[in-house]
This record gives structure tokens, C-alpha cells and sequence, in this order.
């Protein structure tokens, strides 16, 4: 019997700003490192709310491979892989996503994604009739873990200790 270790998750807060407010939104995602894929990471969940309206999720999709996208279902259908990339998707230069994106859950029976539509641009689309994507702007930023936040509690203990011993010993 092998006994494998738990992929650690990260977790991401992510924001968009559409063009003509389409596609603006905020919210987190966890994601864990794809085995397969260089510098990429898997969407594992994803939260928050896109156009005033809550994500529900993430569109299921049975491998996160570029080269064999899932396809939203119902509508005008789009395609995803549920990857993520922090440091840029290597041929795009572009920071988060790549051309095939992540599909969301809007309700409804409506989907929805955000995906690389050039090499220096992001879009959101959904599976409504006559969607073909709409430019916004699709940024993460790390959340760092709870030892980080207690690291950095110890050191400003350890900072204002420091500090007020010599003022204690001069008011004595």
C-alpha cells in the first residue's frame, strides 16, 4: 500500500474589471499544482460574484489539459481547462490564464468563463446566445497562509518589546 501526500492548496483572491462593467467581479479560488503542467496549477474552487450575480462554481471538467478542453454545456458553448498560472502562461506571457480558461457556474443555466483572448488581453464569456467574450481585465493576488500572519505577529511582538524596554527604563 503507498501512502501519497495531500497537495498543498494555495489560496488566490482574484478580481475583474469589464469592459462596459461585463465581466467585473471579485472573489477567492484555491488551486493545487498540476502534476502534469509546468508552472500550473489546477482550480480546485472558485467564489465570489461576476456581473452583481454569485458564482455557484466551477464547471466540472475531467483533466485539466489545454490540448483536450471541457465545453460549457447548453448555448452558445465555450471551452475550459479549469488552469491557472500564476506566473504566466508560458507561450502567452500573460499573467493567470490561458486561452482555454476557467468555467464558472452562474446559475441559471447560464456559464460563464474568463480566458486569455490574446496575448496581452483577458476576456469573460458566457454560454448566453451571441456572447462571443467581452475584454476584462482578470488579476490574482496570493492570500498567504495563516503561519505567515503568525511569523509576522511574533516579529512585531518581538519589535515593540524591544522598543518599550528602554523607554520603561527611563521613566523609572
Amino acid at each position: 500500500m503507498t501512502v501519497g501526500t495531500a497537495a498543498h492548496a494555495d489560496t488566490y483572491a482574484w478580481e475583474s474589471t469589464g469592459e462596459f462593467g461585463i465581466g467585473t467581479g471579485s472573489g477567492t479560488l484555491t488551486a493545487v499544482t498540476d502534476p502534469n503542467i509546468q508552472n500550473a496549477l489546477d482550480v480546485t474552487n472558485f467564489s465570489g460574484n461576476v456581473d452583481g450575480s454569485p458564482i455557484l462554481g466551477l464547471l466540472p471538467c475531467a483533466a485539466y489539459d489545454p490540448n483536450n478542453p471541457c465545453s460549457s454545456p447548453g448555448g452558445d458553448s465555450f471551452f475550459y481547462d479549469n488552469l491557472l498560472y500564476p506566473s504566466g502562461a508560458p507561450p502567452l506571457g500573460i499573467l493567470a490564464l490561458d486561452f482555454q480558461g476557467i468555467g464558472l457556474d452562474l446559475g441559471n443555466r447560464v456559464d460563464g468563463g474568463f480566458y486569455a483572448s490574446s496575448s496581452h488581453q483577458t476576456s469573460f464569456v458566457t454560454n448566453l446566445p451571441h456572447d462571443n467574450g467581452h475584454i476584462a481585465g482578470f488579476s490574482i493576488i496570493d492570500i498567504p497562509e495563516p503561519s505567515t500572519f503568525l511569523l509576522l505577529s511574533t516579529g512585531l511582538l518581538g519589535i515593540v518589546g524591544t522598543i518599550r524596554r528602554p523607554i520603561a527604563a527611563q521613566s523609572e
